[in-house]
């Protein structure tokens, strides 16, 4: 861990023992970073001005969509909100993203057990990172690659107090990579959280999971738990050799799956293994501040098969410490949290290679949020800074990856006003600067006029702006791809202009490598949204909201260094420079020699000796597309309720490149039902969702994914308030396909659990 953040770490648990201000009696009510909010704001979202009756519609509340708690229906963006009564009722599967699956403008497809890329609005790709994703306000994605590795979120989900999913533009208020929307999951506070519990589950793949959690109220306004979880499943990936002879994969089912490439390598395991844990210690006071700390690993043992840009990858050992603290006070919060993540054992099944990678991360923010103009406005600012460090060395002492270390810094300023301009009509204005490393610096506004015509209606209109940050490797990757270059011409080029004056210019062997793009830029997106929410009678609420997205500078995967059209891509290594020590006489004749047969023959960075760049990363590519989100939720009654969502998509290339043909990855049409049925001791749920065909274009895998419809049950029953039972079945009639090409063939998981409180 970065020494700086363990010393803001300790200092501040020092301070809450000796902060004055601080009451003694326990507080059962733990605030959270970024979801502080003032009593009047409060007393409004209880009792909404020209209505007397409650509906449930005023006890769904968010906080991402403006970094403040407030009612779904006021919300400046489309958003969603799964509770944590639901959570718990579907958390024996342990995979975060589905919990989402269901609801308006989610994207989600599965690859293997824990392998997601989960977008919204289109343009999916393989470890999609264009939904931000943060747990409590710490971002857990890998900063190497800035995809998530849901494996390592399989804590106990009944843990989740709630998880929401804001769609469109999110960078106004998070920064880099709020591209299509944020996903922000909030733990329950161990006061909230007292006693124990422990869940056994079992089933389909040989799964075995262990989850358990104790909270205990420990007095003077402290209160602690202690959550952990081991795994112990088999996998749906499949070794993709050639084991018939004719140069066809074997997925290991009947699906048809043409055009599957092989892999290079025997699949190293067919089993995940993992064991995860955490210790929160939180403390609060009546007089609203709040401190809490948190300590947790992930450690994933084997299996973990995932699909990236240059095909499939195992990781047989993840390393993912971490730490977080949060303080918060009426008008402050402040963020600290660091992590360390160790892979040294990842494989790449199309090449044999090993992939290696450690990276730090430490990263700070500190908030304010104030009322103004007789709370008629409010106003929230604050700031953001980051440290991350990457490095690929190997057992030897050489980079697999990278061509060095690389540290990164980043830093931001973001703010928003809010101003009710009457009763019925608020504006909302929220902008931030990113700076940073990896990318120029970014200014990305977003407003928003959001109209209540009646309490439970409101109708609204936005425009916001994000980017997408190039990754690390997109700008530093140094990688070999293919054995030394070593032919005559070369070798003689070698012997006439560079051993004569004692110079190796290393064109006896040139490595053939895939190389990063230091002049990389961030894609970018602007969009224009409208939408309504509103409660019809009173029982059906209803969301409908309208997108056009307008996107360009999109991040290419590997693509060959020379371009018909375009010539050499990648001008941040130009074309072979003689070393020093050749005479320039002789230098401009051997590189004029180089250019007329490799133009694509460049330097080494550290050493200058000649590297061939094989393949490398651009900037090409605008589109536009637009699209419908609906979704409804109906009461039935007090026990029975319905559920649907529609999503319809739409899209116009405007400019690709040929190398890399741009697809959207994901259907026009999907939609979903579902009916849930609760009853003092017995719960029910039964959901379908359908997939229209789509086609799928993401590195070296490119094929079409045929339509699906999937069907998942959820039962569970209470058997006395310490003992509960229940089921939890994906893909009820084991309808098996696949929903990213070259991803693993789905089938039916049924599991089984029992859960015992105390």
């Amino acid at each position: 861990m970065h020494p700086k953040i363990c010393v803001v770490f300790c200092a501040l648990a020092l301070l809450c023992f000796a902060f004055p201000a601080w009451a003694t009696q326990e507080n059962e009510g733990v605030k959270k970073v970024n979801e502080s909010v003032n009593s009047d704001d409060l007393a409004e979202e209880k009792d909404p001005p020209g209505e007397d009756d409650a509906s449930f519609v005023d006890e769904i509340t968010v906080v991402s969509a403006s970094r403040r708690r407030q009612r779904i229906v006021e919300a400046p963006a489309a958003v969603s909100v799964i509770p944590a009564e639901q959570i718990a009722r579907e958390s024996s599967h342990g995979q975060l993203p589905k919990l989402l699956e269901f609801t308006p403008g989610a994207e989600v497809t599965q690859s293997g057990l824990y392998d997601f890329n989960f977008n919204t609005r289109g343009f999916n790709s393989s470890a999609n990172r264009r939904i931000l994703v943060l747990i409590d306000g710490r971002n857990p994605a890998t900063s190497f690659s800035s995809a998530m590795e849901w494996a390592t979120l399989a804590l106990p989900l009944d843990s989740y107090e709630s998880v929401e999913m804001v769609r469109g533009p999110g960078a106004a208020l998070y920064g880099a990579d709020a591209f299509n929307g944020v996903i922000s999951i909030t733990t329950k506070a161990p006061a909230q959280d007292l006693g124990g519990r422990i869940t056994l589950t079992g089933g389909d793949l040989d799964t075995f999971r262990f989850d358990g959690s104790y909270g205990k109220l420990l007095g003077n306004g402290w209160a602690a738990r202690l959550t952990g979880s081991y795994l112990d499943s088999g996998d749906l990936s499949r070794s993709r050799i050639d084991l018939n002879g004719n140069g066809v994969a074997d997925v290991g089912t009947e699906v048809e799956y043409e055009g599957l490439s092989l892999d290079a390598i025997p699949l190293p395991s067919d089993r995940n293994e993992g064991i995860w844990g955490t210790l929160r210690l939180d403390k609060s006071s009546d007089r609203g501040h709040s401190l809490s700390m948190e300590l947790g690993s992930a450690d994933f043992a084997s299996g973990g098969t995932i699909i990236g840009g240059i095909g499939r990858v195992q990781f047989a050992d993840i390393k993912r410490p971490y730490l977080r603290l949060s303080y918060s006070s009426p008008h402050w919060d402040f963020l600290v949290h660091g992590s360390r993540r160790e892979t040294f054992d990842a494989l790449s099944l199309s090449s044999g290679g090993p992939l290696i990678v450690y990276e730090e991360v430490a990263h700070a923010e500190l908030q304010t949020h104030r009322p103004f103009a007789g709370d008629r406005g409010r106003i929230i600012g604050g700031a953001s800074i980051g440290l991350d460090k990457f490095d690929s060395t190997n057992a030897d002492g050489a980079q697999t990856l990278l061509f060095e270390t690389i540290d990164v810094e980043t830093s931001a300023f973001f703010g928003q006003v809010e101003y009710d301009f009457n009763d019925k009509l608020r504006g909302v204005f929220s902008a931030r600067y990113d700076a940073s490393d990896l990318h120029a610096g970014h200014f990305s506004p977003r407003a928003a006029l959001v109209f209540a015509p009646a309490p439970r209606h409101t109708f609204r209109a936005t425009y916001g702006e994000a980017f997408q940050s190039p990754n690390p490797p997109e700008i530093h990757l140094g990688l070999s791809v293919a054995p030394d270059l070593s032919i005559a011409p070369l070798q003689m080029a070698e012997e006439a202009w560079c051993t004569p004056f004692g110079v190796e210019c290393g064109l006896d062997a040139v490595p053939v490598m895939a190389l990063g793009n230091l002049d990389m830029k961030s894609e970018e997106v602007r969009t224009f949204e409208v939408g309504y929410r509103g409660l019809l009678g009173d029982k059906v609420f209803v969301n409908v909201d309208y997108y056009n997205n307008r996107m360009l500078n999109f991040i290419t995967d590997l693509v060959s260094a020379v371009n018909p059209t375009l010539g050499v891509l990648n001008p941040s290594y130009g074309p072979f420079e003689a070393p020093e020590g050749i005479p320039d006489s002789e230098a401009a004749a051997l590189e004029s020699f180089l250019l007329s047969i490799f133009p694509n023959m460049t330097n080494h960075p550290l050493n200058q000796r000649a590297v061939l760049k094989a393949v490398t990363y651009t900037n090409f590519g605008k589109v536009e597309s637009q699209g419908v989100e609906l979704g409804l939720t109906a009461m039935l009654n007090d026990e029975l309720r319905l559920s649907a969502s529609l999503n319809w998509f739409d899209f116009d290339i405007n400019e690709q490149l040929e190398q890399d043909p741009l697809q959207a990855n994901a259907p026009e049409i999907q939609y979903s039902l579902g009916l849930s049925w609760i009853r003092d001791r017995y719960d029910f749920s039964f959901k379908y969702r359908h997939v229209d065909a789509f086609e799928w274009a993401a590195g070296s895998l490119k094929g079409p994914i045929p339509a699906y419809d999937i069907v998942d049950l959820v039962a569970g029953y209470r058997v006395n308030d310490r003992l509960s039972i229940g089921l939890n079945v994906a893909n009820l009639f084991d309808e098996r396909h696949y929903q990213i090409f070259g991803g693993d063939v789905l089938q039916r998981r049924a599991l089984a659990y029992l859960t015992w409180r105390w």
